[in-house]
């Protein structure tokens, strides 16, 4: 594959805030991490013209494009360099797109059918279409112990629980593994390791019992990879390779690490922001390939949504059997049922009731949302060769709000029910997310995303972040509570009177969990700084270890001393 060898110019400087600091995190596999909590991030109606109806703005190809390039002119030199997109429409692409550079160091255009992107963890849903299709095969069953596939492999699962952990578990990240966010990446080609190794190596303990709680899990995903590559005895790369891959026309797209130098297409390069330009960054290597190495194009990438929505047919070809596409469109694991849940690979998105299901993707310096909507037969993938704080999920957000793809939210109604004020004080507190770490260096992570919850007049609710982030809540039934503005929920799940789990809508890849009263930020921000120390020397650890060292010189040009949060 080539790889281009032009400087964008960006209007702002990015300060060293909670939020850049965490985006430098996106290799992590969470492309949320460093934006506020369920904060809205489409543009108004009233920027963009108003909202349309989904035949309106899907069927008229120029109007859809015309759309489209006026969102990513906001966009291209100020918050990425380069962008790519694919728009279908059952199995029709109506758009595919490249916009910016590809490469500031060079004249190089993103060109949706040739420049192929890092997507991160949006790779995810080819690794469980492939379980699926073990699944359908008869080989695989989602509800069977996973230690029954792993036969003579050196890779187990302990039995710390007396229910054991299934492919359904992996598919719905409700293991109960202990969070370690890093897929294992490396900044050397020659320290790329097998898919089993990895696993051994990296094997996280069983905190949970499986199928309780939530917590996003590059392992799990990595596991779901091997136990595919196992029962069709061949690597994981040549499975999805001869499997999905060819049967898709992706010529472009590929899990091999590195990207091999026959592979068609060109590379972007990685960005990192350099003052009010972006400068391109050293390549890295994720070692828990089936978690998040997947590279490829926005017209493979269109290719992949096709079959998804086309009861797995493509062209003369099938990769999924229609009942089987059901089957993993369908619900897996209810976390609430008011909020976001999630199917199999996917996770819902926006309102709970609209049908729309996606997943973000990020590795270092590339960042990516794709988007399904079954009901419209609609499909939408967004990617960027930068890590900004503003992800490309922003830009389907405002995709989504200039159709009719859910409904407009309307201003909550409060509860009827005697005890809001009760209530609320019931549920104040401080919260973590059950997908980041406890311990270790990486805790910092979890310590920067603590959620405040306090009560606020007429038995609402105001929450805050660490970077000061405020929204206000209002009570539509007992223990729950919507957005002022937005589809977001607050669920609280409380037992004689003491809170179990909040669950909020738009944070659908884990639950928030109590904080006990010593961990909490007001104790915590003394010693912030002594983790975020050990967090650099993580980073150092890993292949991130360049961005961070370069992004640090960027910073210190500006400022004596590193700040943590705005």
């Amino acid at each position: 594959m080539r790889r281009p060898q032009s400087s964008t110019r960006n209007d702002s400087t990015d300060r060293t805030t909670r939020r850049s600091f965490l985006a430098g995190l996106g290799s992590l596999g969470l492309a949320g991490l460093g934006t506020s909590p369920g904060q809205a991030s489409a543009r108004s109606d009233a920027q963009r013209g108003g909202s349309q109806s989904v035949g309106g703005l899907f069927t008229d190809s120029e109007e859809l494009e015309a759309f489209v390039d006026d969102v990513m002119a906001d966009r291209i030199g100020t918050t990425t360099p380069g962008a790519t997109i694919a728009i279908v429409s059952g199995e029709t692409p109506i758009l595919t797109k490249g916009y910016g550079t590809a490469n500031t160091d060079v004249d190089a255009p993103v060109r949706a059918n040739e420049t192929v992107f890092r997507v991160g963890s949006v790779g995810k849903l080819v690794t469980y279409t492939a379980v699926m299709q073990g699944v359908e095969q008869g080989v695989l069953d989602l509800d069977t112990d996973v230690n029954s596939y792993l036969g003579d492999s050196t890779v187990s699962v302990p039995e710390t629980y007396d229910d054991p952990v299934t492919l359904r578990h992996l598919g719905t990240h409700t293991a109960g593994f202990e969070s370690l966010l890093d897929p294992d990446i490396v900044a050397d080609p020659a320290a790329v390791d097998s898919l089993e190794s990895v696993l051994v190596d990296q094997q996280p303990e069983r905190i949970r019992p499986p199928g309780e709680l939530v917590g996003y899990s590059n392992y799990g995903a990595g596991l779901a990879g091997h136990i595919v590559a196992r029962a069709h005895d061949t690597t994981f790369e040549d499975y999805v390779q001869s499997e999905i891959f060819e049967p898709l026309e992706m010529t472009h797209s590929t899990f091999a690490q590195p990207v091999p130098s026959d592979q068609p297409g060109t590379l972007a390069a990685p960005h990192i922001r350099d003052g009010e330009s972006f400068l391109p960054a050293d390549d890295v290597y994720i070692n828990m390939r089936a978690a998040g190495s997947l590279s490829a194009t926005a017209t493979d990438m269109a290719a992949f949504m096709q079959a998804h929505l086309s009861d797995g047919a493509f062209g003369d070809g099938q990769i999924l059997d229609a009942e089987t596409v059901g089957t993993m469109h369908s619900r897996h694991h209810v976390r609430h049922p008011a909020v976001t849940n999630w199917r199999y690979g996917f996770h819902e998105y926006g309102d709970p009731n609209a049908n729309l299901v996606g997943h973000s993707g990020a590795t270092v310096n590339f960042t990516s949302y794709l988007l399904l909507a079954p009901d419209h037969d609609i499909g939408i993938f967004v990617a960027y060769n930068s890590k900004p704080s503003e992800l490309p999920k922003a830009v389907v957000d405002e995709i989504v709000a200039a159709s009719d793809l859910q409904t407009v939210p309307t201003e909550p109604t409060p509860t009827a029910e005697p005890g809001s004020r009760e209530r609320a004080e019931t549920v104040a507190g401080e919260y973590s997310l059950s997908y980041l770490p406890q311990r270790g260096p990486l805790q910092a992570i979890d310590l920067l995303e603590h959620l405040t919850v306090e009560p606020a007049t007429d038995g609402r609710l105001r929450t805050t972040t660490l970077e000061g982030t405020a929204r206000q809540w209002i009570e539509t039934e007992p223990y729950m509570y919507e957005a002022i503005r937005g589809h977001d929920v607050l669920a609280f799940e409380v037992t004689d009177g003491e809170v179990d789990v909040l669950h909020m809508n738009s944070e659908p890849t884990g639950v928030y969990q109590p904080v006990p009263s010593h961990e909490r930020q007001a104790v915590t921000g003394g010693v912030l700084g002594t983790t975020v120390a050990g967090f650099g020397l993580s980073l150092a650890g890993w292949a991130g270890q360049s961005v961070w060292q370069r992004s640090k010189r960027h910073r210190d040009d500006d400022t004596p001393d590193m700040e943590v949060a705005e």
